[in-house]
């Protein structure tokens, strides 16, 4: 794959425009510099992507449900996936993909169920929300 090797944009490269593009040159340096830092892997989830992962800590317990949780966006959530399942009772890894049961309801996400995990356990899960 190509490298790409940005050189920067200075008053002495165009002395003709020295009155009026050194303006420019701060703005466009900056813009330069950020695209060659987010093709090199620095785009981030919470940063730069339609997204966000949502951290919740409950017990497994059907008077905990529904889980409710206003999302950062403001607009309706396409999709909702596990990505990370710690069962903090047991200190394991889920290895199961549990399926996540829920809606979007007056601005707020509505988890009703979570199939899959132990009943009376203490789980952290992380949930990837995507939006549209």
């Amino acid at each position: 794959m190509a490298r790409i090797n940005p050189q920067l944009f200075t008053l002495e490269s165009f002395p003709e425009q020295q009155s009026w593009i050194g303006k420019l040159f701060g703005p466009l340096n900056q813009l330069t510099g950020d695209i060659v830092r987010a093709f090199r892997n620095q785009l981030t989830i919470e940063d730069n992507l339609y997204q966000e992962i949502k951290e919740i800590k409950y017990i497994n317990q059907t008077a905990n449900f529904p889980l409710r949780f206003t999302p950062k966006f403001g607009a309706s959530p396409k999709g909702l996936m596990s990505i990370y399942i710690y069962n903090e009772t047991d200190a394991v890894y889920s290895t199961s993909a549990p399926h996540v049961v829920w809606s979007y309801n007056g601005n707020q996400i509505v988890i009703s169920d979570i199939s899959g995990l132990v009943t009376d356990k203490k789980y952290t899960i992380r949930l990837l929300v995507i939006y549209g």
